[in-house]
């Protein structure tokens, strides 16, 4: 018998601009089943979100001094804590 997952999966439906949907394809399309797997769009999304949560973003217009729009980066919280504690001059362990 087949136990119930933790996580039901919850059906999402969306659209995408024309142009994003054939990067799309074209990044997820398997040249060996000439089509896009099935599941692909469902792992690559999750994937895509799990990274959105799991990274952190920096400002770098803050040390710049110029305009915030596109001087952003973003990684996971240890490497922007440690950029960040860079620009600011703190002392940091470089081994």
């Amino acid at each position: 018998m087949r136990r119930p997952d933790i996580m039901r999966p919850v059906k999402l439906t969306t659209t995408l601009p024309e142009d994003i949907r054939a990067l799309l394809d074209l990044h997820l399309y398997s040249p060996l089943e000439e089509r896009v797997p099935k599941g692909a769009y469902q792992a690559f999304f999750i994937e895509r979100i799990r990274e959105f949560f799991d990274t952190k973003t920096l400002d770098l217009s803050l040390y710049c001094r110029v305009p915030s729009r596109g001087m952003t980066v973003r990684g996971s919280a240890a490497a922007i804590n440690l950029l960040n504690d860079m620009l600011r001059g703190s002392n940091y362990d470089q081994s």
